[in-house]
C-alpha cells in the first residue's frame, strides 16, 4: 500500500476492521492506526462501512470510529484532512 501511496493513491480505511462486531469478531484495531501512520494521512480516506443489520449506524460507527483513531494517538487534524480534506480533492470541492 505504501508503494500505491507514494504514486498518488488515496488508501481507504474503514469503520469495520476498528471495532469488533459479528462480522469481525477478532478485528485488530492496529492494524488500521499502522495503515495510517505508515501512508501518512494526506493519502488516506476515512469513511464507515456500518449501517447494515446488527451493525450500528453509519453516523454513530463514525463517531465511536473517530474517538477510537483519537485514543490510538491518530491526531485531530489529521482526522479532518482523512475524513474532510482528502474527500474533498478527489470530487474537485477544495
Amino acid at each position: 500500500m505504501k508503494q500505491l501511496a507514494e504514486l498518488g493513491v488515496y488508501v481507504g480505511t474503514y469503520c469495520q476492521p476498528m471495532i469488533p462486531s459479528l462480522y469481525q469478531p477478532v478485528a485488530d484495531p492496529m492494524e488500521t492506526i499502522r495503515t495510517i501512520k505508515e501512508i501518512g494521512p494526506k493519502r488516506c480516506i476515512i469513511g464507515s462501512d456500518f449501517g447494515q443489520v446488527l451493525h450500528m449506524d453509519s453516523i454513530d460507527g463514525m463517531r465511536v470510529f473517530i474517538r477510537a483513531l483519537l485514543a490510538f494517538g491518530i491526531k485531530p487534524d489529521e482526522v479532518k484532512v482523512m475524513l474532510h480534506d482528502n474527500p474533498a480533492k478527489l470530487m474537485w470541492l477544495d
